[in-house]
């Protein structure tokens, strides 16, 4: 019984950091490439030559549509994750629709994965677009986080077909008794 609640118990807690993870995701996007400039030249993170200051509006514009077209497969992983979290909450584990709510999630946390490389050249050259010839930059980044993201993702998935598996066990016993 305390094994119940403790997994209740969890799934809410990740429920709600979920849903605040959807209200909050877009506005720190927005928040943080209309103050890159700013935040780049208080950090020194970056030289002072290597970006205009400060970022034409339309720079700014392109760059949260651009992270948030990368965003978007993880944004849409989330808002099934959050639905998979509500049905465990109500103590719904063994449903063919909750592993399809992880399969969602796991796409779309590969999906994240592949277009973050892009992602990163692109901006690099968004970011650079306006300097004088000579100083304008193409960086190609591939990090560990995108491959444990993918990875992540993959484990998703394979317990997402193993959920699938036990669900319909599950019914199929339902129907014997």
């Amino acid at each position: 019984m305390a094994s119940k609640d403790r997994t209740r118990t969890v799934c809410q807690l990740l429920y709600y950091f979920t849903v605040l993870s959807l209200f909050v995701m877009p506005l720190l996007l927005v928040w943080v490439w209309f103050f890159a400039d700013l935040i780049a030249e208080k950090t020194s993170s970056l030289p002072a030559t290597a970006i205009q200051h400060p970022l034409p509006v339309s720079t700014k514009i392109f760059m949260v549509l651009l992270s948030a077209a990368v965003a978007a497969p993880t944004y849409w992983g989330l808002f099934s994750i959050r639905r998979f979290l509500k049905a465990c909450c109500a103590e719904d584990y063994l449903s063919s629709q909750n592993s399809r709510y992880l399969k969602r999630f796991a796409f779309g946390l590969i999906g994240t994965a592949l277009l973050s490389p892009v992602s990163c050249s692109v901006l690099s050259v968004l970011l650079t677009m306006h300097n004088p010839p000579g100083k304008k930059m193409l960086t190609i980044g591939i990090s560990s986080n995108q491959i444990t993201l993918a990875a992540v993702g993959g484990l998703l998935f394979v317990l997402a077909n193993l959920l699938q598996r036990a669900s319909l066990i599950a019914d199929e016993n339902a129907q014997i008794i």
